[in-house]
């Protein structure tokens, strides 16, 4: 069986070809020549008697989202059921090629014969109060870290962390629709690379109750609430008792990326982080400082764009420097104005399509990027350019709120300062050279703002990229367009 963070236990599937592939005498296997087709369940086999699920768990999520896990305590077996297929052929594959082992002992993988690891309906109703268990700690957890991440689905009303089984916390919505969204999207997914894996169910509380602003609990409906000293926490329970929390939480040191990415996108697929790459942060976090410059990665060599990458990369902080490298131009330097900018944009950009490529985001160990010396030739002087007095930056201004809009690429882009004789079928025109227009709106009480869709995210980003800041010119005048990602639906 499984734990229940993971919604309860879970009941093989009859599976009569089961032993086609995955016989319990591992010898039958050797003796089969016969390859499994292609499917999200992976089959593990010659695992100590003693594995866990969590040892599973940290094998197989560097590769994408683990659904379930299945244990077969008897015959030293067990089943992994990833997200989709792209995520468990890349599992496959690597350890088809490089021996795994756990605790010394090797272990194989390949395909299932079945198409999935059923479970039955989770026993608590839906809620607007999420209960969400963290397992592979490595990196501490913040309540700032936590709503970062969940208030991507809603409006979050209250937050709690505490310790009782294992690192848990209480997220509390303002709404029971926006709570499962967000069990659905995450579910499953790492925090941080490799490590920090959530497991999500609905609580059974009515009601969060928090007494205390402080690094164990957050009431952001209520932020006159006094901070406690103790920084102590009680809050009912279904059974009636009162838990305290044990775990003390330190804001977050390290200033790592988050890999987390709603699979809603489409994008993230594929943008998974090879088992050799252990963490987002190319340093050591013992130093408790962040960096504020990212490194980039897969771009086109063919196209360096550092203007397309500013206008990117400055939708989530503004981008002081960017150095395309003269000896590898499909990697490029981005420095932000702080280092919470730059783990905004790793978060958000990890994996975003560029020029038919997924681009990879990590923390450089740079803490910035450096201007080409005096009498440097064109080429080098043309691979970095300064932004650092650009009236182009969209956090300029403290307060604004361009950070409350902040999203993940999308199909769907809002254009702002837009003349007011701008039509539709000039706009439709303007994005259709870069994709697919679905969808238009002009916002019916500012006709100098729209929403515009397009058929798919790498077109959206294209958009983005090359109309951003461009000029539009109409017959009262002309004025240059803003573009941004946007999380609303035409």
């Amino acid at each position: 069986g499984i734990n229940a963070e993971y919604g309860g236990p879970i009941h093989p599937v009859s599976d009569k070809g089961i032993l086609d592939f995955e016989g319990a005498n591992n010898g039958d296997l050797k003796n089969k020549k016969v390859d499994p087709p292609v499917s999200k369940v992976v089959h593990v086999r010659n695992l100590p008697p003693d594995c866990t699920e969590q040892e599973l768990i940290a094998i197989a999520c560097p590769f994408g989202r683990v659904v379930n896990v299945l244990m077969l305590k008897g015959k030293n077996q067990a089943f992994i059921q990833m997200l989709d297929q792209m995520a468990s052929t890349a599992l496959v594959q690597y350890y088809n090629s490089v021996q795994a082992s756990i605790r010394g002992k090797p272990v194989y993988f390949q395909f299932s014969t079945r198409e999935e690891i059923s479970s039955p309906p989770s026993s608590s109703p839906s809620n607007s109060i999420l209960l969400v268990t963290i397992q592979n700690v490595i990196y501490p957890i913040s309540i700032d870290i936590l709503h970062t991440i969940f208030s991507k689905y809603g409006s979050i009303l209250k937050i709690a962390i505490f310790n009782k089984n294992g690192f848990q916390a209480l997220v509390q919505f303002a709404d029971v629709a926006a709570a499962a969204n967000a069990k659905m999207a995450l579910d499953g997914q790492n925090i941080y690379s490799g490590c920090c894996t959530l497991r999500i169910q609905f609580s059974t509380l009515p009601n969060l109750n928090v007494k205390f602003n402080n690094e164990k609990s957050r009431d952001f409906t209520n932020p006159q609430l006094p901070s406690s000293s103790s920084g102590s926490l009680s809050y009912p329970q279904s059974n009636g008792t009162t838990v305290r929390s044990l775990l003390t939480v330190p804001p977050n040191p390290y200033n790592l990326a988050l890999s987390i990415f709603p699979d809603a996108t489409g994008w993230s697929q594929g943008g998974y982080v090879s088992p050799q790459q252990t963490s987002y942060l190319k340093g050591s976090p013992a130093t408790g400082t962040g960096t504020s410059v990212v490194i980039v990665n897969n771009l086109d060599p063919e196209k360096p764009d550092i203007d397309g990458l500013f206008n990117l990369f400055g939708v989530y902080g503004d981008v002081i420097r960017i150095k395309i490298l003269y000896n590898k131009k499909d990697t490029a330097l981005i420095q932000y104005s702080s280092s919470q900018q730059a783990e905004t944009a790793l978060m958000y950009l990890n994996g975003c399509p560029l020029n038919g490529r997924h681009i990879q985001v990590n923390a450089s160990k740079h803490t910035a990027v450096a201007l080409p010396p005096p009498g440097a030739d064109e080429l080098h002087s043309n691979l970095t350019k300064d932004y650092s007095n650009s009236n182009l930056h969209r956090y300029k201004v403290a307060g604004s709120k361009n950070f409350q809009n902040i999203c993940s690429p999308t199909q769907v882009l809002h254009i702002s300062n837009l003349p007011l004789s701008a039509t539709e079928e000039l706009l439709r025109s303007l994005f259709g050279q870069y994709g697919t227009v679905l969808g238009f709106k002009f916002f019916s009480k500012d006709k100098k703002m729209a929403l515009i869709q397009m058929a798919s995210v790498p077109e959206a980003v294209e958009c983005l990229v090359r109309l951003h800041n461009f000029k539009l010119t109409v017959e009262d005048g002309e004025s240059n367009i803003k573009v941004s990602f946007s999380s609303k639906t035409l």
